[in-house]
């Protein structure tokens, strides 16, 4: 990956395609840190931020880590949003018909206090992303317990599932 000391970064809205060179370089990230190394075992946010800036500007998405770290945030924040909207409207045993936010025109996403501009390429790209997370959390750890142990020794497995992650979604008729 090329470093250039003096870039010049586009400032404004960002692409779809530059969105989705994000979520792409921030899967790999993931999969690059989630790899034993022989070097420090967790390098610092902000020498993660300048390898998915440095993956983003090799492949044409010339924005900052600082950037690209907001709008991650940004994601992640819209994504949970769309994802409780979904999973807890399409669950609910109302009587008023559920409108799926795929559906919705702008002004009604807006009146549901929704992001009003995520697609679902990016949703599917995010939701990709964090069940691969999700997913490499939550591989079994080998534990024996001792056979001296009681059931009230052994450690609670109470975090193994996230709620913020595991809700099923509906994006473009396909249940994630």
């Amino acid at each position: 990956m090329t470093s250039a000391p003096n870039r010049e970064y586009r400032k404004g809205n960002w692409t779809i395609q530059e969105t989705l060179t994000l979520i792409t370089a921030k899967r790999l990230d993931d999969e690059r840190r989630a790899k034993p190394s022989t070097s420090s075992p967790s390098k610092p946010g902000e020498l993660r931020w300048k390898w998915i800036e440095n993956y983003c500007w090799d492949h044409g998405c010339f924005r900052s880590q600082n950037q690209c770290n907001d709008k991650w945030d940004n994601l992640l924040r819209d994504y949970k949003k769309v994802r409780q909207y979904q999973s807890s409207h399409s669950q609910s045993q109302s009587s008023h018909p559920f409108l799926s936010y795929w559906s919705m025109e702008r002004h009604q996403r807006k009146l549901h206090n929704l992001p009003t501009n995520m697609s679902p390429e990016v949703f599917e790209a995010l939701n990709d992303v964090l069940q691969r997370k999700l997913n490499t959390q939550q591989q079994p750890h080998l534990h024996q317990p001792s056979f001296c142990q009681s059931p009230e020794q052994l450690p609670l497995k109470t975090d193994q599932n996230p709620p913020e992650i595991d809700a099923p979604v509906t994006v473009s008729g396909t249940v994630y």
